[in-house]
């Protein structure tokens, strides 16, 4: 752990209630991971996203360098195609953030009418990181 929280990494699990089954999610997730490892922000260091069998909720957990990573990666992300085709398929009801959340970030998800889905955990009060080499 670091004594600076600020410049620790930001976990993000979404969640999402499924509007189209779990095949459409997946595919529509492929799609957006995809882009996001090609074109997307370089602050997202990890983007997973899961979904169980029949069940009608999926989820992504997204690790981001710092609160900064993550309005750029909503600034360059949110008008794809891909982004589009998620939307579609499955509405996010809410987002855990684990980390550090900025007042720009407060800003941006005002904006976009998000801050009433946001559950904030606040920086890590113990714990280590394992970078894999």
């Amino acid at each position: 752990m670091t004594d600076n929280p600020v410049s620790d990494p930001l976990t993000v699990v979404n969640h999402y209630r499924l509007l189209a089954g779990p095949a459409a999610f997946s595919a529509a997730t492929a799609s957006l991971a995809a882009r996001v490892e090609c074109d997307g922000h370089p602050g997202v260091l990890d983007y997973r996203f899961f979904v169980q069998g029949l069940a009608d909720e999926g989820r992504a957990v997204v690790r981001y360098a710092n609160p900064a990573a993550w309005i750029g990666h909503h600034d360059i992300a949110m008008g794809w195609p891909e982004m589009a085709a998620l939307r579609a398929v499955a509405d996010l009801t809410a987002f855990h953030v684990h980390g550090p959340v900025s007042a720009d970030m407060v800003r941006w998800m005002d904006q976009a009418g998000l801050a009433a889905r946001l559950r904030d955990w606040g920086p890590a009060v113990a714990g280590f990181s394992r970078n894999a080499g």
